[in-house]
């Protein structure tokens, strides 16, 4: 295996037929075909389906082209550092955060002087955090965690050699736009919070919400008009919110970042510093310079 049959395979992926690959490529449709065939031999696995109208990606090519890709960028830095270019990677992985993403920015212009640095930052789900740093895609997690979801998610990141270490703890809150009927509240309850519409981000397990009760007895989940929806999409999220009668229970994090919108931040009574927010990494590995300049950063609790 080599490198350009790598890069064959990803270039026709991306451009979706060996004919606009080749344009790509500046070399022709037979020798893409050709070097692609030669890796899905060396593989003994089909990654392309040929059609008339181009190639479509198999199951066992998914998995062959992300790690690729990763391959592919991590030659290109190689050469770079070669060329006496080196650039300082830090890769996250985090859930939504308005004010980790405004704090990484500041982080980057404080340090950009001093050396080259390069983020890469993948917002998703606290499971998928978890997958990526123990894949090693991913340096440094950021997550909240409710207190009630915290034995369960310490025991399973354990499992797969990854730590928890907490920076701050938050209470958490209910955002309301002013079609909700709770939006002239200076506080609620978890009875206030029974009958009303949810919007929340795709959380299985770890969801914040679920910190509102785990049985069915509690009354959280007694509520008759009660409707939960889901999404990934932080966009549809703040125009529901906005717009509808729609809530969404979230951490302080995120508090100050809907305020311009006329989005209000209401907190939940008997949910003080109930939700923890920290990073996992993984346990055997030296982490680099750059996250631990990054750490140091937030570990001033006040910029939370």
């Amino acid at each position: 295996m080599d490198v350009k049959q790598l890069q064959y395979f990803v270039v026709s992926v991306d451009m979706g037929s060996f004919h606009s690959a080749a344009e790509a490529l500046i070399t022709t449709q037979p020798n893409v075909s050709k070097i692609v065939k030669s890796l899905e031999d060396e593989l003994n696995m089909t990654l392309l389906n040929r059609t008339r109208s181009g190639v479509i990606i198999t199951p066992q090519g998914e998995r062959i082209y992300a790690y690729a890709i990763e391959v592919l960028k991590n030659i290109n830095m190689i050469n770079e550092f070669k060329k006496g270019q080196e650039i300082e990677t830090l890769s996250i992985s985090s859930v939504p955060s308005n004010t980790l993403s405004f704090y990484l920015s500041q982080f980057y212009n404080a340090n950009k002087q001093e050396k080259d640095i390069q983020l890469d930052f993948f917002e998703t789900n606290v499971q998928n955090v978890i997958r990526r740093v123990h894949a090693r895609k991913s340096e440094l997690g950021f997550v909240y965690i409710s207190k009630r979801s915290m034995s369960a998610f310490r025991q399973q990141i354990k499992s797969k050699g990854l730590e928890y270490h907490e920076l701050t703890k938050a209470p958490l809150y209910l955002f309301v736009g002013k079609n909700s009927p709770l939006y002239r509240k200076k506080s609620v309850n978890e009875t206030a919070l029974k009958d009303i519409k949810l919007i929340q981000y795709h959380e299985k397990q770890f969801s914040l919400y679920n910190h509102l009760g785990h049985i069915k007895e509690d009354v959280i989940y007694n509520g008759e008009n009660m409707s939960i929806s889901y999404t990934n999409s932080d966009s549809f999220l703040t125009q529901l919110i906005k717009n509808t009668e729609y809530g969404c229970i979230g951490s302080s994090f995120v508090k100050n970042q809907y305020h311009e919108l006329g989005i209000k931040a209401i907190p939940i009574t008997s949910s003080e510093k109930s939700i923890s927010f920290g990073y996992i990494r993984r346990k055997k590995d030296e982490i680099s310079d750059l996250a631990k300049s990054l750490i140091l950063y937030f570990d001033d609790i006040k910029r939370f």
